[in-house]
């Protein structure tokens, strides 16, 4: 199998990078507002939405790399992505709109 796209790998360690660093300000705030407990729930949950949209976005991509460019098949996308295969379908019909 060839390696992958230079343009996909640099993609790819992007967004590991934001979620590294939106794990370390997460971390900082941890430590920064556990006197007070709001502002701590408050800026954890922000950290967690944002690293979820990160690695929703990131899942997407990837998944539909995948499939376009036939490397994986829908169920192998769907056991590795913890998705339905369903939803890689429904994904697939909606890219060929």
């Amino acid at each position: 199998m060839s390696a992958a796209p230079q343009d996909q790998v640099n993609q790819v360690r992007e967004n590991l990078q934001r979620v590294r660093n939106l794990s370390a300000h997460g971390l900082s705030a941890d430590e920064l507002h556990s006197d007070d407990l709001r502002e701590w729930y408050r800026s954890l949950l922000r950290v967690f939405g944002d690293i979820r949209e990160v690695a929703e976005e990131a899942e997407r991509q990837l998944s539909q790399d995948a499939d376009s460019l036939k490397i994986l098949t829908p169920s192998e996308i769907s056991e590795a992505a913890r998705i339905s295969r369903g939803a890689v379908y429904k994904r697939r019909a909606v890219r060929g709109k």
